[in-house]
């Protein structure tokens, strides 16, 4: 599509995601090419060095792909433990990879450093050096709301910047649009998935459709 134009709607839904917006690892490195905030196979890192950040589920899924492909992998996770409310059939399997070693981690960690060939953790017993071929930082994403700011959509106080809908239609602050899917949960991206928000659009058209039908 190229230029711009003007269309004429009586209602309108934004259904924008989050997954454009990577939670940056701020750290020295991070704009080398080694570095990965998607993931979506496993085959380039076969045989490979792989250090993957996080502790939820994404995290836990490349941990445990890339490690049955072949690949060497250490997870670094700031908490002390995995997030606890990964999927009930994935955390028991990385749970016990970790505990016979077949995955390393680092608990109460963090990358300070990435180097073309190795990357600095800071751990409680001190920094540590390791080689390293990849990092794939599952770290999340994050909504930009700078569309929905400058049109003048509502959003809740406090530091979870959920834009203001209404709970049975999604109807946002500004009459006759609708916000759908992920963007609905503000800057608590965990709180709603594919799985929880596939009745929105039918929430959404049956509020279409009896506003249509008495204006």
């Amino acid at each position: 599509i190229e230029g711009q134009d003007a269309l004429n709607s009586r209602k309108v839904v934004i259904a924008t995601g989050y997954y454009d917006n990577p939670r940056m690892l701020n750290v020295a490195g991070e704009s080398l090419p080694k570095v990965k905030h998607y993931y979506d196979d496993a085959h380039p890192y076969i045989g490979r060095k792989v250090i993957v950040v996080g502790a939820a589920n994404s995290a836990c899924d490349v941990a445990l792909e890339t490690w049955q492909k072949g690949a060497d992998v250490t997870m670094v996770v700031r908490e002390s433990q995995l997030y606890q409310k990964v999927k009930y059939w994935i955390l028991p399997n990385i749970e016990n990879r970790i505990k016979e070693g077949s995955i390393k981690a680092y608990f109460n960690s963090k990358l300070v450093e990435i180097k073309q060939g190795s990357v600095i953790i800071e751990t409680p017993e001190g920094q540590v050096e390791i080689t390293n071929d990849y990092v794939l930082a599952m770290t999340g994403y994050k909504p930009d709301y700078e569309f929905l700011q400058q049109i003048g959509l509502a959003f809740e106080k406090g530091e979870g910047q959920r834009p203001v809908c209404h709970p049975d239609t999604l109807e946002s602050s500004m009459e006759g649009l609708y916000l759908a899917g992920v963007v609905v949960s503000g800057l608590n991206t965990s709180a709603l998935f594919i799985e929880n928000t596939r009745d929105h659009g039918k929430m959404i058209v049956d509020h279409v459709r009896s506003t249509i039908s008495t204006n």
